[in-house]
């Protein structure tokens, strides 16, 4: 392994963190390096000699990893839709939603019924959204669990014969709303819950109506993301009164309010592929495939479990020589921005999962996915371990000395990172754990397979004998 060196070797007050070489020896180590006088000046002859180090050529191996399941319960955003990939292959995806009261149902004997109609209101396409787009909506049959998590894969039974279709146009950049007017049927059968125990509460309601699922035609060329809100997805039954011609709607909506207090959105996404005829076509859940079988590239796909495994095999090699503590790493990764197609960007956030030999992603204690942080800002406040493009240097960066440093002291054993797409920089607000956050998008990336796109930078100091 080639090393860079400064110019001459420094002495500071740091020993007694040097010869205890634990884990919060190594954290506390980079701030005293800076913070100490130079020896000259502190009265005292220095006692260990330290030398600063550069390196820029530690090995830093890929591969592309595939999920063994991508959990999707409780989304930010309900998918649907259908596209061909030339490399991921053909996406399809659909959503399944329990609808919950806010309110209890409860109308008034003047209530006439009027009609019943499904908002859905999407904010996110990927694929070709130039063709029109159908989707149908078909009511479930089977009861949606709020305490199980679903997968990706997951499945639940529904009607065949859809309630109601939709072919519309979408609008990519603004979004839009799909009103799916449904049979009166199925309106004047929740209307007549009006006052019933059924219309009080959730667990009654739950016998009558499970939910729906909204699947894409087999035509569709893109998937959409439609916004789950209280204010935006909603089933609205209207009504008017006797006394008042003025049309109400009641809203029955695919948010819940869980005991403690946070979201819960009550379904999930089923996202599959059929990769055959791509690169990925071979590609099995938890076996590594080597960015060098690959002409070099690596993937990543959001909801399909697709990641970039990333290991630095040699990093205790830098310690052959005696204890050392990293100052400063920076990680950095390019895609390969000639594989991005019209309708399918790249992904504006990425975040580093742990993971070791199993490719598993870990949890912790209060079941929150264990993330790769990145290091505290020079005040010492949190920096996002969510990284944001940068549209500049065309790369995704993060500064990881911290973490390789628990790593080197052996605190940490998950010594190895998947890459994954997140869609915003406030992870687990509302106690979703991640989740809601994670794996309900279809967006991918493919990395670039020359050398110079991905790097690894360290500085670190070792005790000179």
């Amino acid at each position: 392994m080639k090393t860079k060196t400064s110019q001459k070797p420094i002495t500071t007050c740091i020993t007694a963190w040097l010869t205890k070489y634990s884990a919060v020896g190594v954290v506390m180590l980079t701030p005293l390096l800076f913070s100490c006088d130079p020896p000259g000046n502190i009265g005292v002859p220095p006692l260990t000699p330290v030398g600063t180090f550069f390196t820029d050529t530690l090995t830093v191996r890929t591969s592309t990893v595939l999920a063994d399941s991508v959990r999707t319960s409780n989304p930010d955003v309900f998918l649907a839709g259908r596209y061909v990939d030339p490399i991921f292959g053909t996406i399809e995806a659909s959503s399944f939603i329990q609808m919950s009261l806010e309110f209890q149902l409860a109308l008034g004997a003047t209530a006439v019924y009027d009609s019943v109609v499904l908002y859905t209101p999407y904010n996110y396409s990927y694929g070709d959204t130039l063709p029109a787009q159908t989707f149908t909506v078909h009511r479930l049959r089977e009861q949606l669990e709020q305490t199980k998590t679903y997968y990706n894969n997951s499945q639940v039974v529904y009607d065949a014969t859809p309630l109601a279709k939709q072919t519309f146009q979408p609008r990519p950049q603004s979004g839009g709303t799909l009103r799916f007017r449904l049979p009166d049927d199925l309106g004047k059968e929740l209307f007549a819950l009006s006052g019933k125990p059924a219309g009080q509460t959730n667990p009654e309601f739950y016998k009558v109506l499970n939910g729906f699922a909204l699947i894409p035609d087999k035509k569709n060329t893109a998937v959409l993301g439609f916004t789950a809100t209280s204010q935006a997805l909603t089933l609205r039954i209207w009504y008017h009164t006797t006394t008042d011609s003025t049309a109400v709607g009641f809203p029955i909506s695919a948010v819940l309010g869980s005991p403690t207090q946070t979201t819960v959105r009550a379904g999930f996404n089923r996202v599959t592929a059929d990769r055959t005829g791509t690169v990925l076509e071979g590609i099995k859940a938890l076996e590594p495939i080597p960015a060098s079988s690959t002409g070099g590239h690596t993937y990543v796909q959001d909801a399909l479990g697709i990641r970039t495994k990333v290991e630095i095999p040699y990093l205790s090699s830098l310690a052959n020589q005696g204890p050392i503590a990293i100052n400063r790493a920076e990680f950095s990764i390019k895609p390969d921005l000639s594989k991005v197609q019209p309708g399918m960007n790249i992904p504006p956030y990425l975040a580093l999962l742990e993971t070791d030999a199993t490719n598993r992603v870990f949890y912790d204690a209060l079941g929150f996915t264990k993330l790769v942080n990145n290091d505290p800002f020079a005040n010492g406040s949190l920096e996002s371990p969510v990284r944001l493009y940068d549209f500049r240097f065309k790369k995704y960066t993060w500064n990881i000395a911290l973490h390789l440093n628990t790593i080197l002291s052996g605190a940490n054993k998950n010594s190895s990172f998947l890459i994954t797409p997140v869609y915003t920089q406030s992870l687990g607000q509302g106690g979703t754990k991640f989740e809601s956050q994670f794996n309900n998008r279809v967006t991918r990336v493919v990395f670039g397979s020359k050398p110079e796109d991905i790097e690894l930078i360290v500085f670190y100091t070792r005790a000179r004998e």
